[in-house]
């Protein structure tokens, strides 16, 4: 039982005029086997490859892939009808008419018999009319490279593109340098202590000494949860980034967010900025 072809479409073409260059036209070998599925599916890919040529006008590349997948799947007989097409149109009416009469032996019970026949016949006419000139050196059109090998197996899945989040890594090094910040300016304040507490033992001090004795020991405080929050800021993001999926690349990207630490007198914290 010979297959149907769904993937196979045979449209009717303009001819376009052109010079006839001698040539030796090939018959096409005896179709004595069925063609595997794997053939066939190699075939499919071999006509869409050569569409996409005759679409753009490269016959020469359409042909090459056009009898490539004649060659696979010999029971596509409507294929001969694109080949005979892409023939006239490349200047070989002596192939195109082979590939008709070929449709013909091997389609004996075609609709389209009567027309084929008739084309066949003005063909063949124009063959005798036209002057045959010396076939000219192949060109960068006219000399088609083989088609490449059509893979029948399931396509590779892409691997993963684009980088990862710039801003986790920037969220990390802002806490870092808060922790660094906070951890200098909380020893500062510490040795301030100790030289009061060296000033006023039993913590029992002047009265002009005791407001900054004070204010030495809230510094401390403050600059040592600074520099635990930098170090949990740091923290957070070096797992944010250990777990941030790839990004998808992207032709524009807008202004990436700017983390910057902000440190001043009895203030400590983590200035933001950035375009949206």
């Amino acid at each position: 039982m010979r297959r149907t072809h769904s993937w196979l479409v045979a449209g009717a073409l303009l001819l376009t005029p052109g010079l006839a260059f001698a040539e030796d036209a090939k018959p096409y070998p005896d179709c004595a086997r069925e063609p595997s599925d794997a053939d066939v599916a190699a075939a499919k890919g071999a006509f869409q490859a050569g569409q996409g040529s005759f679409n753009e006008s490269d016959y020469p590349r359409a042909i090459t892939y056009w009898e490539d997948a004649y060659r696979r799947d010999c029971t596509a007989d409507a294929l001969l009808l694109n080949l005979a097409r892409a023939y006239e149109l490349n200047n070989q009416k002596k192939q195109a008419v082979v590939a008709l009469e070929t449709y013909l032996a091997r389609k004996p019970d075609a609709r389209d018999r009567g027309s084929i026949q008739r084309r066949i016949e003005v063909l063949q006419a124009a063959i005798q009319s036209e002057p045959t000139q010396t076939t000219p050196p192949p060109t960068e059109q006219t000399a088609a490279p083989p088609p490449p090998p059509v893979d029948t197996g399931p396509a590779p899945e892409p691997e993963p593109q684009g980088k990862k989040p710039i801003t986790p890594l920037i969220v990390a090094g802002a806490g870092g340098a808060i922790a660094i910040v906070g951890a200098i300016l909380y020893f500062n304040a510490a040795g301030d202590v100790d030289d009061f507490e060296k000033q006023c033992p039993g913590r029992v001090c002047d009265p002009g000494v005791v407001d900054d004795a004070n204010s030495a020991r809230t510094r401390m405080n403050i600059f040592g949860a600074v520099t635990i929050g930098g170090l949990a800021i740091a923290a957070g993001g070096v797992v944010w980034y250990v777990i941030s999926p790839r990004e998808a690349p992207a032709a524009a990207q807008r202004p990436k967010p700017l983390v910057a630490p902000a440190v001043g007198p009895g203030f400590a914290g983590v200035a933001f900025s950035g375009a949206f």
